[in-house]
This record gives C-alpha cells, sequence and structure tokens, in this order.
C-alpha cells in the first residue's frame, strides 16, 4: 500500500513539473506572426482578429512546431494528424481555417469536453498549432 502511495505522488509530481514554462512580465517572447495573434480579452475575447486568409502561410518549423504540440497536447481527443475516430470532441479537419477568433478562444478557455489550455501552453504554441489546424495538417 505504502509503494501505492508513493508512487502516485511521484506522477503528481512529475505532471507538475512538466507544466510550461512561465514569461516574466518583462521578457517577450519571439512569436512569429505575433501581431496577428488575437489578444487575450478574458472569456468574452477579442471580436475582431485576421481571417485565414490574412495569416501569412506558416514557415515549415512552425508546421513542424505545432504538429508536436498538437500531438503532444491535442491528439489524445483530436486524434493523430486531426483524424478523429468518433469521440466527443470535434474534428478538426472541418474545423474554418478562417475562424482565429474562435480557434484562439476556444483552447484558450476551453470549450464543452475541452480543458481550457490558458496557462499551459504559451502564445507560441497557440500560434503554432494554429499554424497546424488551419493547414489541415497539410503544408
Amino acid at each position: 500500500m505504502f509503494y501505492r502511495v508513493l508512487v502516485a505522488l511521484f506522477i503528481v509530481g512529475l505532471s507538475l513539473s512538466s507544466a510550461a514554462p512561465v514569461f516574466a512580465d518583462d521578457a517577450k517572447p519571439n512569436i512569429p506572426n505575433a501581431d496577428l495573434i488575437p489578444p487575450d480579452q478574458g472569456a468574452g475575447g477579442p471580436t475582431t482578429a485576421p481571417t485565414g486568409k490574412e495569416w501569412p502561410k506558416p514557415t515549415q518549423a512552425q508546421f513542424d512546431e505545432g504538429k508536436r504540440v498538437f500531438q503532444n497536447r491535442c491528439a489524445r481527443c483530436h486524434g493523430w494528424n486531426m483524424v478523429n475516430l468518433g469521440s466527443i470532441a470535434f474534428d478538426l479537419r472541418q474545423f474554418p481555417h478562417d475562424d482565429a477568433v474562435r480557434f484562439f478562444h476556444d483552447v484558450r478557455y476551453g470549450k464543452n469536453a475541452m480543458p481550457a489550455w490558458k496557462g499551459i501552453l504559451t502564445e507560441e504554441d497557440f500560434a503554432n498549432v494554429w499554424s497546424y489546424v488551419r493547414t489541415g495538417g497539410k503544408l
């Protein structure tokens, strides 16, 4: 019994230590296309943001990083390479590729069964995953 409790505490400790790093207020991360990311304006979110057509084509590095984050954080529910096999999660291949506002809001604050990722993913992670999702997983 003691070992089970010890293993459980170890697993909890690992999960807490794997949280994304927090940037200092005065340190700004180098986020590609940061001017296009809808600002975080609370649960109401922004009312306008660039459409998918206004976003420049992602670089290979942005796409690859977005795919990596997607596979590590999102694929469990949304499916590997966005191929949803009938779970309750939204099929991201059907996501409107010109609706950045909806994407950033839903990922930050969660929707239905999806948890909020604000505070876990960085703004750069959000942008990279958007680069992956809005291209339908194909660059």
